[in-house]
């Protein structure tokens, strides 16, 4: 019984700081430190950054349903045919959440005054729709595998998402599409949207 209580209030305290980190952005056309951070993100790529258009555009239709359906596939091996299913449920949620947070934060997008914009951009800077795109499926994928999976393929799944999940980062930033903080603070959503429809459905024993 301790033990529930204790993983109620961590899920509530979760859901409290994504409630304050996403109204932040609202106030805030960008956060302490976003600058500095994109300037030096920026300062070890050249100028070439095709690579990052091209993992840009993975989180695009139609090039999206291939991570889609792969995280389908491998969430069903790690956990079965309802967590094949609740990982488009991840996506679901992640889309309607992206839909209805961007005009109502309405963040702008980096200025070129203060760091390298690739192209300008339409819609808002935050929430990052690539990552929640991203989240809602390698991020989804990580976190299931952690509290559902065992061996090798917990070691291992989780270390590629992550590390899929950096390189959209460092992607999204370098091209002066996001501030750092967009990234990062709508990667947070979607992993704890994971976790909760995972832990409510799934009832991982990890979460």
């Amino acid at each position: 019984m301790r033990r529930t209580h204790t993983n109620y209030a961590a899920w509530v305290w979760l859901f409290v700081v994504a409630v304050l980190l996403t109204t932040a952005p609202r106030y805030f056309p960008y956060f302490p430190g976003d600058v500095a951070l994109e300037r030096w993100v920026q300062s070890l790529f050249s100028q070439d950054l095709s690579w990052a258009e091209r993992v840009s555009h993975t989180a695009e239709y139609p090039r999206l349903l291939v991570p889609v359906a792969l995280v389908f596939f491998l969430s069903w091996l790690i956990a079965g045919w309802r967590a094949a299913l609740l990982s488009l449920v991840s996506l679901a949620g992640m889309l309607a959440l992206g839909n209805w947070l961007g005009p109502s934060i309405a963040r702008p997008r980096p200025s070129a005054d203060l760091v390298h914009v690739l192209r300008l951009l339409k819609g808002s800077s935050f929430p990052s729709l690539f990552a929640l795109r991203y989240a809602a499926t390698f991020g989804f994928l990580l976190v299931l595998a952690l509290g559902r999976s065992s061996g090798a393929v917990r070691a291992v799944v989780p270390i590629l998402c992550a590390a899929l999940l950096v390189v959209g980062w460092v992607a999204r930033v370098a091209l002066g599409a996001h501030w750092p903080s967009d990234v990062i603070i709508s990667y947070y959503l979607g992993l704890v949207w994971a976790g909760f429809i995972i832990r409510l459905a799934l009832r991982a024993p990890s979460f």
